[in-house]
């Protein structure tokens, strides 16, 4: 079963009836076709708020670092290989004649 798509509506603040607005918001203003008055578009909100993000992170701190998998795992990879590496030379430094 198929749910309904149906188009973004508003209402129009002179004559009160429903206009169906266009599927992308615009900034140009939006004119109701009964009365001639212009439409407010809702939607324009809450798209200037995505594409406007309320703070700027420094790049640099490690709090704001993305991490991968890869990257996780080449990190342990590295770790462990330098804990080897040290127990190797413990017990090398230990069998010396």
């Amino acid at each position: 079963m198929s749910s309904l798509n149906l188009p973004a509506t508003a209402v129009c603040p002179g004559c009160q009836t429903m206009v169906v607005l266009p599927v992308e918001p615009r900034e140009e203003p939006l004119i109701c076709g009964t009365c001639g008055v212009e439409v407010p578009d809702h939607r324009l909100e809450a798209v200037q708020q995505v594409a406007e993000p309320d703070y700027d992170p420094e790049p640099g701190l490690p709090e704001n670092r993305i991490y991968t998998r890869r990257g996780l795992l080449q990190g342990l990879r590295d770790a462990a290989a330098d804990r080897a590496i040290q127990a190797a030379r413990g017990i090398s430094e230990r069998t010396r004649f």
